[in-house]
């Protein structure tokens, strides 16, 4: 007989959440807690918490609902589909499709019934932008604009094409690795909508503060290799997407369905951050009229929250190829050379929306970090460990010892660090800081970010770098909560500093450049960020990084967490870890069950 979901709970298997919830449904429902409806509501909460939008049944037919294949005889096990929807059809709480309901069942898919909505609301608003896809433009002046900006080359130019759908579309996409220009590629497109429509109401948004303060420098300096006449034209400060909606928190954000965004235009960075919930509210908000751009990378990590919108849109890797209709407006625009591009007639609608960067101009083909990169998005983990253990300037192997890090990971962390505390002031220290980074793909135990750090302060502490206690000159720390009052942002990194009457202060350089300093006592939560978990650095760029993967395979080490953490680094990547860990890593894909991708044609 399988155990009860309170021996689950209590065994560690099942989250405190997720058997509350399946108490409050199966109350509500008048039905014992360990009953059919009860162990489901149990999962749909249990996968929503790592981040999957719905739960689709017919995948845990016969399997075990919580836990492993071999733990099955001691666990729940999901029964025949048919039985399965029957018996949650016959339950008042679980409702169809457009009910409000604590769950909905749509088709053999179950979700919590806020994520149904979320889900609805994103699908529903990217297809009304899609259909009709085109904005007001003249195309006459966009010609010259992509000529002036984007010279005529003999081979295809994806920059000048993600430049052409971008001003010509209401809903586009930009996506790319590390250097491949899409900040470049952007700049040039406001630039192109300005030169459209002068008075055009832009603006630049991000999920952290940390890229937002990227993308505000990113654009001042690729606003500097516009012609003068354009220059002036592009705005410049972005602002995180929670301060653009306005003070509160989801779903009570002050822009809404009923007070929209005073916008024409939002650029949107690190798109792959932004989770289901996110979207759907800064669409509500968006006027279904102004243009939406959207920068990331889909080969990165989805967003810590539930959803992966951008691997959704972009349809999860698949080869991007345009309808006819699109080709045959890219080659009137002279964004393409004639029979450039292949037409695809039963491309969906949504690929027509999405450009592909695929030239590096950070990394060479040939050189170390890129090449690496290529081999884990390609899944060719013996020859990405092979490139890793060959030893250059710019990648390296340390095998995990039996515990905690390698006295050669320790020394590299030291010796990086001591340059930030050597700097005079908190303006060039936190410059410096931002230079290196420790990153782990766990939070949680011996290698885990807590622990690491930890490990650095007691050794940073005996070599006499840093003063006792928790709170001391020089402490990096990481805002783990919004606080709108203070201007302070979940990522926002910052560090602890004398003033001049030698008291403690933090210090935080914000989008525009600026550092300001605030008391101890001001701060929302933190946490210490000599190590970051590899979640927690996107958005970010540094000269050098060690990551830190753990001994054994873990579920967690996936082929985007790797891809995202390597490419984090400009010049330098170390890695310590066990090798089945990363095999099986770059081997391992994220899957997160949803059916936005469906709804949007892939």
């Amino acid at each position: 007989m399988s155990k009860a979901l309170s021996a689950l709970l209590a065994e560690g298997r099942l989250s405190p959440l997720s058997y509350h919830f399946a108490r409050f449904v199966t109350q509500g429902s008048g039905v014992a807690l360990d009953s059919l409806l009860g162990w489901s509501a149990a999962l749909v909460s249990q996968c929503n918490l790592r981040g999957d939008v719905c739960v689709d049944l017919s995948c845990y037919i016969d399997r075990p609902l919580f836990g492993s294949e071999e733990e099955s005889a001691e666990v729940p096990r999901g029964p025949q589909l048919q039985d399965w929807l029957a018996e949650l059809k016959r339950c008042a709480w679980v409702g169809r499709p457009g009910h409000l309901a604590p769950l909905v069942l749509d088709g053999r898919r179950l979700y919590l019934g806020a994520y149904w909505r979320y889900e609805q609301q994103v699908a529903q608003s990217l297809l009304a932008r899609l259909a009709p896809p085109f904005a007001a433009f003249d195309a006459a002046k966009l010609r010259r604009g992509l000529e002036q900006l984007f010279p005529s080359a003999p081979t295809l130019d994806w920059q000048r094409v993600a430049a052409a759908l971008a001003v010509s579309r209401r809903f586009s996409v930009l996506s790319g690795g590390p250097g491949t220009g899409k900040t470049t590629t952007v700049v040039k497109v406001l630039a192109l909508l300005r030169d459209q429509h002068p008075s055009l109401r832009i603006a630049l948004a991000a999920p952290t503060g940390k890229a937002a303060a990227r993308l505000t420098e990113s654009i001042q300096q690729g606003r500097d290799a516009l012609p003068p006449t354009l220059r002036d034209a592009v705005p410049t400060e972005a602002s995180t997407l929670h301060r653009l909606l306005g003070k509160g928190f989801r779903p009570h954000y002050e822009h809404h369905r009923n007070n929209p965004l005073p916008l024409d235009c939002l650029v949107v960075d690190e798109a792959s951050m932004v989770d289901l919930p996110l979207m759907a509210q800064l669409l509500e908000a968006l006027p279904l009229e102004a243009r939406l751009i959207l920068l990331g990378d889909r080969e990165q990590l989805a967003s810590v929250e539930a959803g992966n919108v951008l691997g959704d849109i972009t349809g999860h890797g698949a080869p991007i190829a345009y309808s006819p209709s699109q080709v045959k407006h890219l080659e009137a625009l002279n964004a393409v050379p004639k029979d450039a591009l292949k037409a695809k007639p039963e491309a969906p609608p949504c690929a027509d929306a999405v450009a592909l960067l695929r030239i590096s101009y950070r990394f060479r083909p040939d050189s170390g970090i890129g090449a690496l990169a290529a081999e884990i998005n390609c899944g060719q983990a013996e020859e990405a460990l092979a490139r890793l253990q060959s030893e250059s300037e710019s990648l390296g192997w340390i095998s995990a010892p039996p515990e905690g890090l390698e006295v050669s990971c320790i020394r590299w962390a030291l010796d990086h660090y001591r340059h930030y505390l050597r700097q005079p002031d908190p303006v060039s220290a936190l410059q410096a800081f931002g230079r290196y980074r420790v990153l782990t793909a766990l939070r949680q135990g011996p290698l885990g970010a807590v622990a690491i750090n930890q490990l650095l302060e007691a050794r940073l502490r005996a070599e006499g770098w840093i003063e006792a206690g928790e709170e001391y000159p020089g402490k990096p720390i990481m805002i783990l909560v919004n606080d709108y009052e203070l201007g302070l942002f979940n990522g926002d990194i910052g560090l602890f500093w004398r003033d001049e009457q030698g008291q403690l202060r933090a210090y935080f350089q914000n989008v525009s450049g600026q550092v300001r300093s605030f008391s101890l006592r001001q701060l929302p939560p933190y946490e210490t960020a000599l190590a970051l978990t590899v979640h927690k650095s996107q958005g970010s760029e540094f000269e050098a990084v060690l990551l830190v993967l753990p001994r054994e395979p873990n579920a967690l080490v996936t082929r985007e967490l790797l891809y995202t953490a390597i490419t984090r680094a400009r010049r330098e990547v170390r890695i310590q870890g066990g090798i089945a860990c990363f095999l099986q890593g770059v081997k391992r894909r994220v899957h997160r069950t949803s059916a936005l991708a469906t709804h949007l044609g892939w």
